[in-house]
């Protein structure tokens, strides 16, 4: 029974090959590996300021996409073949007409192009291919946008798209998209320029001397709840002009409510610069000065960064950048019940103008409060933190047991991540590794193709990711052993009033309070937060079951909730 069932499957799939190989038209498929390939680019103008960078980019998609597209089985290329003349007119490529001999002696059995249209477009030399293709002299064509199939209507094909003007332009945006999507890659500027920022000699965007504080200033007030009509009033006021162009005059410009939205939307102001689908961080191109920071950014748009847009981006911290971020958007007015402005008032010194040091305001902003325009120190709310911890210990073996189950479900997560990451980093680097091989394979058997590629920048890549493997691996045993003990729990608990009361790091600050409190609420004991004033609180869980459970250990601070300033 077992044998007859062997034979029915054998016979199964002998009938399925047959049946395949009698498709009307179907190509015989090609071996590639005994395929010797040449490698033809071609630009249309010889001028050195125009398509500068066609042939590499032609070169190197075709690499990626058609060559190296199997990276275990990479095509075999004996020659490569380059120009900057129009195929328009038959017999005025010298590099062509040698590709054709050497495919004429049987040297060359293969062809690869970035498209027909850079092999012919005249029906002499669209003729000739095809003639080779007929006569099996070519065994096979491929084009990184473009399917050839060795048939009939496959060639029939060929010889349209040779010719056909209807088919080069609907491909020229392609091959635009092309050469914006490898100057968005090397960070250039492209497209229309970006208020706040001038184009120097590199392509580059820098800060505009004239413009960058004003600009920078705009989404401050953003940050602060002003609306886009407050802020487009306020910047044209401004005497304000741009210079749209390099080299163009100074002009004057008027800020629309349209101008205002675009800007406070584009997040080429984090260092995150786009054309279309392509994007590049600037920040990690080169020294590139942000206006805002990704979170801002969100805020600013109400977007939640785990949903539905995606932003990568990473500010460099910079020497004696304060922001006003400790519990923004998480301090209330008792009077309005609206939000209070976070905002720091800096002293400077009389001489030198320099800040000497900065004070921590929250300001009330809210248009018909009693206490609009007035402000309380963030101090105040600091102390009532500090209150807290020293009032409610939550080190009971309960507190203990919710923290461990918290932190173990913390952990497990982050331990799926390293473990997602490295997993990544490892096959990254297999194939990296694979690919500089291949590269210098290809290099040796290709000198002509050393200037396209850089050996030393694979090597570097390689040893970074090999150095992001080894950390990811010691930060996941980190995380899996980061479960405090109960004793090292206690300690930390009982030391944390002291740790809030010497931080200096607002962020660290920020991320502690958050962690605890859900928001705090200042009423002034008068028409001036000044004059004294009350906070209170709303505690995240588990902390307000726990207080309200009474799970905790009574501290030596008193529990008032009193604070003044």
């Amino acid at each position: 029974m077992v044998l007859m069932e062997q034979g029915v499957d054998n016979g199964r799939q002998q009938l399925l090959e047959l049946l395949r190989a009698s498709q009307p038209g179907r190509p015989d498929a090609v071996d590639t590996n005994s395929v010797r390939y040449a490698l033809y680019a071609r630009k249309s103008t010889t001028s050195e300021d125009r398509q500068t960078s066609s042939i590499e980019d032609q070169i190197r998609d075709c690499m990626e996409r058609v060559v190296t597209l199997d990276e275990s089985n990479p095509l075999n290329i004996v020659k490569v073949y380059q120009e900057s003349y129009s195929a328009k007119v038959a017999d005025t490529r010298e590099q062509f007409k040698a590709m054709i001999r050497e495919i004429e002696l049987g040297h060359i059995d293969g062809v690869i192009a970035w498209h027909p249209d850079r092999l012919a477009r005249n029906m002499k030399e669209a003729g000739t291919i095809i003639d080779l293709v007929d006569r099996n002299l070519i065994r096979d064509l491929k084009f990184p946008t473009f399917t050839f199939e060795n048939t009939p209507a496959g060639k029939m094909l060929l010889g349209i798209t040779f010719v056909m003007a209807k088919q080069y332009s609907e491909h020229l945006s392609e091959s635009v998209d092309r050469g914006n999507a490898r100057a968005i890659e090397d960070a250039e500027f492209i497209g229309k320029f970006k208020h706040g920022y001038i184009i120097d000699s590199s392509r580059s965007f820098q800060p505009d001397p004239l413009n960058f504080t004003k600009v920078k200033h705009m989404f401050e007030m953003a940050l602060a709840g002003k609306s886009q009509k407050d802020i487009r009033l306020w910047i044209n006021e401004q005497n304000y002009t741009v210079q749209k162009r390099q080299g163009a005059e100074q002009s004057s410009h008027v800020w629309d409510k349209d101008d205002v939205s675009k800007l406070l939307k584009d997040p080429h102001n984090t260092g995150i610069h786009g054309w279309g689908k392509n994007y590049v961080d600037l920040i990690e191109a080169y020294d590139f000065m942000p206006m805002i920071s990704p979170e801002e950014f969100f805020k600013i748009n109400k977007i939640d960064p785990l949903g539905a847009m995606k932003i990568s981006a990473r500010q460099r911290p910079r020497g004696g950048d304060v922001r006003a971020d400790l519990l923004r958007g998480r301090v209330y007015c008792g009077h309005c019940g609206q939000t209070l402005t976070s905002m720091i008032i800096d002293k400077r010194d009389k001489d030198t103008k320099e800040i000497i040091h900065g004070r921590y305001y929250y300001k009330c902003e809210t248009e018909g409060c009693e206490l609009e325009g007035k402000s309380a120190r963030a101090g105040v709310v600091l102390k009532a933190a500090q209150e807290f911890f020293s009032t409610y210990l939550f080190v009971t073996k309960n507190n203990y047991a919710d923290f461990v189950k918290r932190a173990k479900k913390t952990v497990d997560s982050r331990s799926a991540e390293f473990d997602s990451a490295i997993g990544r980093l490892k096959i990254v680097v297999a194939n990296k590794e694979r690919a500089y091989e291949q590269t210098k394979d290809l290099i040796r058997n290709n000198p002509e193709l050393k200037d396209h590629y850089d050996l030393d920048k694979y090597t570097k890549e390689i040893e970074q990711l090999k150095k992001d493997y080894v950390n990811n691996l010691r930060r996941r045993n980190g995380v899996k052993d980061s479960i405090p003990t109960f004793e090292e729990y206690l300690k930390l608990f009982e030391s944390t009033p002291v740790i809030l009361g010497k931080m200096r790091d607002m962020k660290a600050m920020d991320t502690l309070m958050r962690i605890f409190f859900s928001n705090f609420t200042i009423t002034a004991d008068g028409n001036d937060f000044k004059q004294g004033s009350k906070v209170t609180y709303k505690l995240n869980e588990p902390y307000e079951g726990f207080v309200s459970a009474n799970e905790f250990v009574l501290g030596a601070a008193k529990s008032t909730q009193t604070v003044l300033s």
